[in-house]
């Protein structure tokens, strides 16, 4: 008896192993992977010259001399914001939403790129309520048992898996494919942490694939969203990937000489018209704060100032990538000869970083809050920011009125 409720006792434990297996990787060399990094190089090059060769041929179709560019940043839980904004913005009449002709994503950014490209009411409301329900129905759960099963974090992400195979089902794949035949496109980023580099996908192409190109796309969307020590990363062609937001938590695809190559693109297809240059409008909706919360500090505490430390070299990243993306624009608009870039930001108000919460992996009640705040922030007289320093404190947004309205709203 006693045998035989220990092979039962040994059975159950096995088989609450299997629901998340142990993560392996091809055995490689170094030598191996200083080959990889020369052959990611030219793949980078030919992802960006696609890239700009559609932009190109969509600035043809559309005809008005404009392009409109949407970047979505990393953010986790914050992405929320985002998805509410991006509902309230297609909702608005005097100022609509552009039909975006390139949708970049990082991690949560990722997971929302999809919606955004499709950019319908019913896209974006699906979108929604996922954000407002993903805390109950399918956040990760934390694996007691990640210490067994050594899968390289240390929650499960069984249901997550499963909301991403749902939501990107051959529906939607339709949907984005038909977006596609359009000439618009959708790239994501992931971090090799092999290579120590970024890595920007192309999913149209992903998607493409003769073998396996839908399962491909999820599992891209998995790696993009992989938070470091915490999700399990995911092996791609044999290489170890993780959150793009370790790289970057905005993606912007084109560099100076990406926007050279798209002039020149452009000058080739006879699209620059009696010398009206193309307009191209830099959108980004930031899913975070561009400065962390006041706290009062304890300087006898290493760790405390060690955590400090973490949090802030993440959120001043994000100021100093709006300031050269800004930078970006100008240079361009002056030495590049065809070409106007604007940008435009926005970005969750530094004064709600301290709310009930916020610091948290994933609060219902605060994803709930956020994606309607974002949503009235759409709607309003003042949807974009302005530019900051990582050096000060930016002025607030809120009025202390709305400030005390959203905390009373976190309250119930």
């Amino acid at each position: 008896m006693r045998r035989n409720l220990c092979t039962a006792l040994l059975g159950l434990f096995l088989l609450s192993l299997s629901g998340c297996a142990a993560i392996d990787r091809p055995p490689t060399t170094l030598a191996q992977l200083e080959s990889d990094a020369g052959a990611e190089r030219q793949n980078y090059e030919t992802t960006i010259d696609t890239i700009v060769d559609r932009l190109a041929q969509r600035t043809v179709t559309r005809g008005d001399q404009t392009l409109d560019i949407l970047l979505l940043s990393g953010g986790g839980q914050h992405g929320a914001y985002g998805i509410g904004f991006l509902r309230g913005w297609e909702e608005r009449k005097d100022q609509p939403m552009p039909h975006f002709d390139l949708v970049t994503g990082v991690s949560t950014g990722a997971l929302q790129a999809p919606f955004a490209l499709l950019g319908t009411p019913q896209a974006l409301s699906l979108a929604s309520t996922l954000y407002r329900s993903a805390a109950s129905d399918f956040a990760p759960t934390f694996d007691w048992l990640f210490w067994l099963r050594r899968t390289g974090g240390v929650v499960n992400t069984t249901r997550y898996q499963s909301m991403i195979q749902t939501v990107l089902d051959a529906n939607m794949q339709a949907q984005l494919r038909a977006n596609f035949h359009d000439g618009r496109q959708l790239v994501i980023s992931t971090t090799d942490d092999d290579l120590g580099t970024g890595r920007i996908w192309d999913v149209e192409h992903e998607m493409s694939r003769k073998e396996h190109g839908a399962e491909r796309v999820q599992q891209l969307m998995l790696a993009s969203s992989a938070i470091p020590g915490i999700f399990p990363p995911i092996v791609l062609d044999g290489h170890v990937h993780s959150d793009g937001g370790v790289v970057s938590n905005t993606l912007a695809v084109l560099d100076f000489e990406g926007y050279r190559k798209l002039a020149a693109r452009l000058t080739a297809l006879g699209a620059l018209k009696d010398g009206k240059p193309v307009t191209i409008r830099l959108w980004v909706i930031m899913n975070v704060w561009t400065h962390g919360p006041i706290k009062i500090m304890d300087p006898a505490s290493s760790s405390k100032i060690r955590q400090r430390g973490n949090s802030l070299m993440f959120s001043t990243q994000q100021p100093q990538f709006l300031s050269g993306l800004d930078n970006l624009a100008r240079a361009v608009t002056a030495d590049v000869p065809g070409l106007k870039v604007e940008m435009h930001y926005t970005a969750i108000p530094a004064e709600l970083a301290s709310e009930p919460g916020a610091s948290d992996l994933f609060n219902g009640e605060w994803m709930t809050r956020l994606e309607k705040f974002g949503y009235e922030r759409a709607q309003s007289t003042t949807p974009w920011d302005r530019l900051t320093t990582p050096y000060a404190r930016p002025a607030p947004v809120l009025t202390a009125e709305q400030q005390a309205k959203f905390g009373a709203n976190q309250a119930r």
